[in-house]
């Protein structure tokens, strides 16, 4: 049973999942119940026969979190197991396991955590990351931590338009009297100047296009909450407050991560469909089961999952991407 996720927030594991797994529980030596007595040495917890020792609190709490945890969240821990315990030992009692959904689900329970623990185990052993690899990514991403780039862009509701716009700029039209025409963004007043941003500073949406640009070189379209964004890079200038590799060190951590963890869970698969061979059907109830083709829904658009914390619509935030140095 997991308490904490990766954020440090507290997730409380369903009765389903500790009939699943039956985690946390120690049975009483004596065979009998305390009937309200003190408890026993290292037991912080015990509802019945049913105890949390002091070892399974630890183990419930990464490690990194055991020392700045605090008293009111330990008691929130063992408030959360007791009423699971409660609710756990009277399923047990009515035969909630045997029942037909029940079980099915039970099953299914198991069938994930056991998938996601040799996931993660299998993770674990084939990816790192050197220092000497955080290093070498610095080195050669240096010109997004140490630059500043002057952004114009122009906003528009759909995708097609957006390319319209930016055939329209590639032949030679500027793209500040397009932005005035036709940008939905507050910008538009200004030809679309964004003003001069450095990394962190603008919509982490632009980032992986804005920064392998010269300037008079243009991308997209690039889809946002926003809508459909064509941006130039009017000029580059050195930051004003450079970013350094100690500053930067966690997030390179995290991209390569990530990155290295697809390819190794890719991999992973690879090899499992090799050993266990793989077939699916074609269609189901006269539909064709084909993968989905790209969506074109604008990046963070509202029900889809955020990549980053989404800013305002323009008409409520001032601009799209923020306002830059001048």
């Amino acid at each position: 049973m997991r308490i904490w996720n990766a954020g440090g927030s507290h997730v409380v594991v369903g009765a389903l999942l500790l009939l699943a797994v039956g985690c946390g529980q120690k049975k009483s030596d004596t065979g009998g119940g305390t009937g309200g007595g003190a408890l026993g040495s290292g037991v912080l917890a015990q509802v019945a026969d049913a105890k949390l020792t002091e070892a399974d609190l630890r183990e419930l709490i990464p490690e990194e979190l055991r020392d700045g945890i605090t008293g009111s969240e330990v008691r929130d821990i063992l408030d959360r197991w007791v009423r699971t315990e409660l609710l756990y030992q009277k399923a047990m009692k009515d035969g909630l396991e045997n029942d037909a959904p029940v079980a099915a689900r039970l099953q299914e329970l198991r069938r994930d955590l056991l998938a996601d623990e040799l996931l993660q185990r299998e993770l674990g052993n084939r990816v790192r990351v050197t220092n000497e690899e955080l290093q070498a990514y610095y080195r050669k991403h240096q010109n997004e931590y140490t630059e500043e780039l002057q952004l114009k862009h122009v906003v528009v509701n759909t995708r097609e338009e957006a390319e319209e716009v930016l055939a329209l700029v590639r032949t030679g039209t500027p793209i500040e009297d397009l932005a005035r025409q036709r940008s939905r963004d507050v910008t538009a007043a200004r030809g679309g100047d964004l003003g001069f941003l450095g990394k962190g500073a603008m919509n982490p949406a632009f980032e992986p296009y804005v920064f392998g640009l010269e300037p008079g070189q243009v991308a997209g379209p690039i889809a946002t909450t926003f809508g459909f964004h064509v941006v130039k890079v009017a000029a580059k200038r050195p930051a004003t407050e450079p970013l350094s590799f100690d500053a930067v060190r966690d997030e390179i951590m995290h991209t390569l991560l990530l990155e290295k963890q697809q390819a190794a869970q890719q991999q992973l698969l690879d090899e499992l469909r090799r050993g266990a061979p793989v077939q699916m059907a074609t269609s189901y109830a006269g539909m064709p089961l084909e993968k989905a083709p790209q969506n074109d829904e604008p990046r963070d658009a509202p029900g889809r999952p955020q990549s980053f914390s989404a800013p305002q619509p323009a008409d409520e935030a001032g601009d799209s991407l923020g306002t830059g140095r001048e």
